[in-house]
């Protein structure tokens, strides 16, 4: 009897709540390791088919293009070995079948190494679940049979803090384009401290009357210098004019206690614009 094993569509899915877009969800969606060296991760089986687990780690993280466009780096070996804990870390149980409408508890432990200065260390846990192979594979036409395998990949982030951490931003050029109804700021920023800039910023389109017109909020990751764009819907019909953009970065975000952040003062960056 001939087999065929169609594996389809492997997904990486980076989510700011519970991860829920494979077939299992996952919580914390940031994971943070506490001064012993331990954390938890929470895997739920929310279907009705078990699920074959796999927790594996790989270093990466949210970089950019020189556009500002967020893309994430999975090869920089250079940072990997200033940075990275994925050669330190271990998850207990790491492989494991889990029963429908079920929750495992998975142990994240990272192995102390007294030689780390003062910073944020960190790297990316891939959960990887698909359903589990049944015994009795289903026949059908002209004695073919066939075994469908959904196999999905979630990553999220994990940091452990060591000493003393600080963050910040410093900014430099900001490049402005306005396109369909889409004014772009793109700033070159520098990070400052020993850890990442994590948190949120907040961009508001003021007029002359120092009115405000648009604003929208993001999230944002910044872990090395480089440039990531911030983007306001414009009003329609807006009236050409002399506008100014007020970014405020913050570290806080709805999904991540504060008391997890490495802290800083809000930072602002002032720029005058002219719409068309």
């Amino acid at each position: 009897m001939k087999k065929i094993l169609l594996v389809l569509l492997i997904f990486i899915a980076l989510a700011k709540n519970d991860l829920v877009f494979g077939q299992v969800s996952i919580a914390p969606t940031t994971i943070f390791i506490d001064q012993n060296g331990i954390a938890s991760v929470f895997i739920t089986n929310p279907g009705d088919t078990p699920q074959e687990i796999n927790v594996g780690f790989m270093f990466g993280y949210p970089g950019n293009d020189e556009q500002g466009n967020l893309t994430m780096m999975y090869s920089d070996s250079t940072r990997a070995k200033l940075f990275g804990i994925d050669e330190r870390i271990r998850a207990f149980p790491r492989t494991f079948i889990l029963a429908p409408q079920q929750q495992q508890t998975v142990r994240l432990q990272v192995r102390p190494d007294r030689s780390l200065a003062a910073g944020t260390y960190f790297t990316r846990v891939k959960i990887t679940s698909n359903a589990q192979t049944a015994n009795v594979e289903e026949t059908v036409q002209e004695g073919v049979s066939t075994r469908v395998n959904f196999k999905f990949d979630q990553v999220i982030a994990a940091f452990q803090k060591v000493g003393a951490v600080t963050t910040g931003l410093e900014f430099e050029d900001v490049q402005i384009d306005q396109a369909e109804g889409v004014l772009r700021v793109v700033p070159a920023f520098k990070t400052i401290g020993n850890s990442p800039f994590i948190g949120s910023v907040m961009a508001t389109l003021k007029n002359a009357k120092n009115e405000t017109v648009a604003e929208q909020s993001q999230t944002v990751a910044l872990y090395f210098s480089g440039k990531r764009a911030v983007e306001l819907k414009l009003p329609e019909n807006i009236a050409s004019g002399d506008y100014s953009v007020i970014l405020v970065y913050e570290t806080r975000r709805s999904d991540i206690p504060s008391t997890d952040l490495v802290q800083s003062p809000p930072i602002t960056k002032i720029i005058a614009v002219r719409i068309n």
